[in-house]
């Protein structure tokens, strides 16, 4: 495409979405412009057989010279293609009857058409500037609600640091979900809090790991707020647990996640392989509580195994009915080709179980609580 051409297209664009300050020189010159637009097409078009069809194209030189200068630019417009039809398409037996009936009621329904034309594209304009202003307050409240979030969670781990200065394994454990949290909320910020996709939260989890020991299986969905932070702390439990007891505590061991969706209800499996072998648990730790908890607001359950490969943990929770409305469709797969593929591997087709060889169960058969430290 020709550079000129595409420059005038941009500068189209940013006129049309922003268009010009009303009563400005620059909104009197763009009047002045449509006008004659309209003008070249009305003599290329011809006569169209009617009096009244002399005005025909410059409606549309009022309606657009008004919505992108404003009132004062149209009604500028509405008197040029007015004096420009008379001069220009007025057959030629009116010249010695300028002001009969038929004249009048031309020129009558020319300029009330135009008043209201102009009524519609101020109140638009009007409506638009506000919605515009209305969403760049949201924006600015949004950042400060943000850096205060931040700000209470810095004040939180200072507490906690300053409580539990001579307990340093209490105290990484808190940060660390402290640090799961902040990480969420920055998902949730970015989307204004319409949700975040599930990808996205577990590629924030996962982040400190190589991203070639998980494997992803499952079609990405959007997660409202508060589901979003629930499974944010499950997964930082699940990856802290394999770094420290699971797959990830040996250099050949992986973690394969698979999720499937059933009508209003999400099932993942967390399937750790080549892991050393999986102590039987003597008590419930407080990473199963926060799990199981966590699980409950979402109406969701836990079953775990324990097999001589690792873990095999799975999860079923609700997907609240304000999911469907976080995020549309297309917005979700635009979300997900951006960020979702790139930054963890995802293998397999969706809605089919990892090719994984049967593991037996732990000796003991039962289906226990690990303990999550």
């Amino acid at each position: 495409m020709c550079p000129r051409l595409t420059s005038a297209i941009e500068w189209w664009r940013e006129v049309w979405h922003s268009g010009l300050a009303p009563g400005s020189l620059a909104a009197f010159a763009f009047a002045l412009v449509c006008v004659v637009m309209a003008t070249i097409v009305r003599s290329v078009i011809g006569e169209l057989g009617s009096d009244s069809s002399v005005f025909a194209p410059y409606y549309s030189a009022t309606l657009v010279t008004a919505l992108v200068g404003g009132a004062q630019a149209g009604s500028f417009a509405t008197a040029l293609g007015a004096l420009a039809a008379f001069l220009f398409f007025i057959p030629s037996d009116w010249a010695s009857h300028a002001f009969d009936r038929e004249q009048l009621v031309s020129y009558f329904l020319f300029v009330a058409s135009s008043l209201v034309i102009i009524w519609a594209a101020k109140s638009y304009r009007d409506l638009l500037w506000r919605l515009r202003d209305e969403q760049d307050r949201r924006q600015l409240l949004n950042h400060e609600l943000a850096h205060r979030i931040k700000n209470t969670l810095a004040i939180v781990q200072s507490i906690i640091s300053q409580t539990l200065h001579d307990q340093p394994a209490i105290l990484g454990k808190l940060n660390k979900r402290i640090a799961a949290l902040a990480a969420t909320n920055d998902l949730l910020i970015k989307s204004e809090w319409r949700g975040a996709l599930f990808k996205e939260i577990l590629a924030s989890e996962f982040a400190p790991y190589d991203p070639g020991r998980f494997e992803l299986r499952g079609v990405d969905f959007a997660c409202p707020c508060e589901l979003a932070t629930v499974l944010a702390l499950i997964f930082h439990e699940l990856i802290t647990n394999a770094a420290k007891y699971g797959a990830l505590s040996v250099p050949a061991g992986r973690v394969v996640l698979f999720w499937v969706r059933h009508g209003e209800r999400i099932d993942v499996d967390w399937i750790e392989v080549g892991g050393p072998p999986p102590a039987a648990p003597r008590r419930e730790g407080f990473g199963a509580t926060l799990l199981r908890k966590g699980l409950r607001q979402v109406d969701g359950s836990v079953n775990t195994r324990f097999t001589p490969n690792g873990l095999h943990c799975r999860l079923s929770l609700a997907l609240p009915a304000t999911a469907q409305g976080a995020m549309r469709d297309g917005e979700v797969a635009d979300r997900a080709r951006d960020a979702g593929s790139a930054a963890m591997p995802s293998t397999g087709q969706a809605g089919t179980s990892p090719a994984l060889s049967p593991q037996p169960e732990s000796p003991s058969g039962r289906s226990t609580t690990r303990p999550f430290i």
